[in-house]
């Protein structure tokens, strides 16, 4: 999107994607990414991957995020095989869309930042903007850091079964996608 301008666009997509690193600050291992259609909420393409840990796994990864991925099988054989294919398919499905994150400063800006300095994007291939669902539920009075609380509250229908829920990035991409989509629908 970057240089389009944005006025009286329409949105035909929604992209959502997810990431999980080592630690806060630490590379991802595992990204997730759902594209639906903005009108349907049918989901359109999909992308998971994840390689290994490299160095020390941190202690709350290895607690709580690492036993939510038992789902999601090792498909690269380091980083920069995973961010390849995931540019890859974040080039062919980004036109036409928003694309959304949940939380998404660090970590899924990082993974942005990553393909731009190992050139698998262009500068200007970035989205244009971001958004990040945790300002809409704000905007909304919502909890901006649990998109899980806000789809209980509202009863709101996940399109698939994900093992493990939060932590998944398949499970977080779905779960901020059917949040930003329900928030959209209210405006």
């Amino acid at each position: 999107m970057c240089g389009k301008e944005r006025k009286n666009e329409k949105v035909e997509k929604i992209f959502s994607f997810d990431a999980e690193t080592n630690g806060l600050w630490g590379q991802a291992f595992a990204i997730g990414a759902r594209v639906y259609d903005a009108a349907s909420g049918e989901v359109l393409a999909q992308f998971v991957g994840r390689c290994h840990i490299e160095g020390e796994v941190d202690s709350w990864v290895k607690d709580n995020v690492l036993p939510q991925m038992t789902e999601v099988p090792v498909s690269h054989a380091d980083y920069g095989a995973l961010l390849a294919d995931f540019a890859k398919f974040y080039l062919v499905n980004k036109q036409d869309a928003d694309v959304i994150v949940h939380m998404g400063y660090i970590v899924e800006v990082k993974v942005l930042r990553d393909m731009v300095d190992r050139g698998f994007i262009g500068p200007w291939d970035g989205p244009y903007p971001l958004f990040d669902v945790s300002g809409n539920l704000q905007h909304a009075g919502e909890d901006p850091t649990s998109t899980d609380g806000y789809v209980r509250k509202h009863g709101l229908a996940l399109s698939a079964e994900f093992a493990g829920g939060a932590h998944n990035p398949m499970y977080d991409s779905e779960v901020a996608a059917r949040v930003y989509m329900h928030l959209r629908s209210r405006a």
